[in-house]
């Protein structure tokens, strides 16, 4: 029986199989080989705001966040913000409408977005929204206390930030990143 034994001593989540005993046995990529999806971390996180205006200039006075420009107005009052605004970025979105605080995950591709889309569906958990922003693409649902969790895939498309066109995580990745180069043409 093999042990799976990470070596952090390389890039790219590569881990080594090893056999019992210690000897070493064929190398793999984590996430390539053994189709693992994997969260590179919170990408930004969404707080319902009674004034979003007002309390973005405090995130700017205090902490030196800058204003992201945004196709949102949809939402109703709201502010996205970032620590790297050049980069289009967002740490931090405020909204006047509670209903859409939420956290965000980022994955690392467009395959782990579907990897944890169908694990998501596969747990019988509803996903309330599917959307292309342009910037990404993402779906929500709750987790088991209620609280609005995104999980999204950076398109690397330069283009602002927008509410977001519905969109068909089923879809082969080839008909998404279509769809991508066709809204951010829009």
């Amino acid at each position: 029986m093999k042990q799976l034994a990470i070596n952090p001593g390389k890039p790219d989540s590569t881990a080594e199989l090893a056999e019992p005993g210690g000897a070493v046995g064929e190398t793999m990529m984590a996430n390539q080989e053994t189709k693992t999806p994997r969260v590179m971390g919170v990408g930004h996180v969404a707080l319902s705001a009674r004034d979003p205006i007002a309390l973005a200039e405090f995130y700017r006075d205090v902490l030196g966040l800058q204003v992201v420009p945004t196709e949102t107005s949809d939402l109703g009052e709201n502010v996205f913000l970032s620590s790297h605004a050049a980069e289009a970025s967002v740490n931090l979105a405020l909204f006047a409408n509670p209903a859409y605080q939420h956290t965000a995950f980022e994955v690392r591709s467009l395959a782990d977005l579907h990897a944890f889309h169908q694990r998501v569906v596969d747990r019988s958990v509803p996903v309330k929204m599917a959307l292309n922003h342009g910037v990404s693409l993402s779906f929500y649902f709750d987790d088991p206390e209620g609280h609005l969790i995104e999980v999204y895939w950076s398109t690397g498309i330069d283009c602002l930030p927008r509410h977001g066109d519905p969109i068909d995580l089923t879809l082969p990745e080839e008909a998404l990143r279509q769809d991508v180069l066709e809204a951010a043409a829009r």
